[in-house]
């Protein structure tokens, strides 16, 4: 994403001077630098998951108190990002369900405008089939990139008033393909510019050609978004930690050098090792996806919701 020519005279504005091409700092330049990265979360509530009253659907929730499909996911992948946010206050939002009889494709999820920690993201998430919700159709996480880009430039931007750096994770969690590639592909290249990946988790066994699409499409020549297939890396921890923050780091350099931005100068606090277990339970994926896109009515109360802590 750096289009920078060693030939050129002079450096346009936003560009890298010359003379910092050969000494390009890295991904753990930046973090030692202080930079902290935030993550947000974003859920598919559309009715192509199934309805979460029914056993082996992607929402349901066991009884045995075993993780369904999107608890698994953010409890290993958010588990990993999670590791480079400060604060652990993550905004979790919702995509894809209708409320007061229209589809709304971003909203919050839980009582609180963030969550706190990853059990905190898992609790939001539980709480919004407690909300009288109706999974809808299409699937739609333009206004959830928009949203995301927009608090991206806003942390950054007060981040830098005051010396320091920051930068953001979007995590999109879906059970298939978004309902218009282009459209969102071209929404990925009109965001470019913010100081964010975009992360999207593909849950279930559709097919999901097209979201790749989204990952090697790169109409401003600037990738800002990496695709992962859950089920291809949920017996490999290491494979899924490796898929997660494959395309992060460069993104994150990318960002922040192209717009002539060194890496602070190391913290002087006492750095911390990071350092993130694997989950001890075997991920088992295999259930029966269902095809009905139709709108699933979930009434409050009819959803079974386990308490306790995960």
């Amino acid at each position: 994403g750096n289009p920078i020519s060693e030939d050129e005279e002079e450096t346009p504005a936003g560009e890298v001077p010359t003379e910092w091409t050969s000494n390009k700092a890295s991904f753990t330049d930046y973090i030692l630098g202080g930079c902290e990265i935030n993550m947000c979360v974003a859920i598919d509530f559309t009715g192509s998951n199934g309805d979460p009253r029914q056993p082996g659907t992607l929402h349901h929730f066991n009884s045995d108190g075993s993780k369904n499909d999107y608890e698994k996911a953010v409890a290993a992948i958010c588990g990993v990002l999670a590791q480079y946010d400060s604060d652990k206050k993550f905004p979790v939002y919702g995509f894809g369900a209708k409320y007061d009889g229209e589809v709304n494709h971003c909203f919050q999820c839980g009582e609180e405008e963030e969550a706190d920690g990853v059990e905190g993201i898992l609790e939001a998430y539980k709480h919004t089939f407690e909300t009288g919700l109706i999974m809808s159709s299409p699937t739609v996480v333009t206004t959830v990139l928009e949203k995301a880009a927009e608090a991206a430039v806003q942390s950054q931007a007060a981040a830098a008033s005051q010396g320091k750096q920051k930068y953001t994770t979007l995590v999109i969690l879906t059970d298939g393909a978004v309902s218009d590639v282009q459209a969102t592909a071209e929404c990925l290249a009109a965001i470019s510019f913010a100081p964010l990946s975009v992360v999207i988790i593909g849950i279930g066994s559709a097919d999901f050609g097209s979201m790749q699409f989204l990952d090697d499409s790169t109409p401003s020549g600037i990738d800002i978004a990496q695709f992962v297939d859950f089920n291809a890396h949920q017996h490999d921890w290491k494979s899924l930690t490796s898929a997660t923050l494959d395309e992060i780091p460069k993104q994150l350099v990318n960002y922040f050098w192209s717009r002539g931005i060194k890496p602070n100068h190391p913290d002087q606090v006492e750095e911390e090792d990071i350092v993130v277990e694997p989950e001890e339970e075997e991920i088992d994926l295999t259930i029966d996806f269902g095809e009905d896109g139709g709108d699933i009515v979930v009434p409050e109360g009819d959803v079974y919701i386990p308490r306790g802590a995960y």
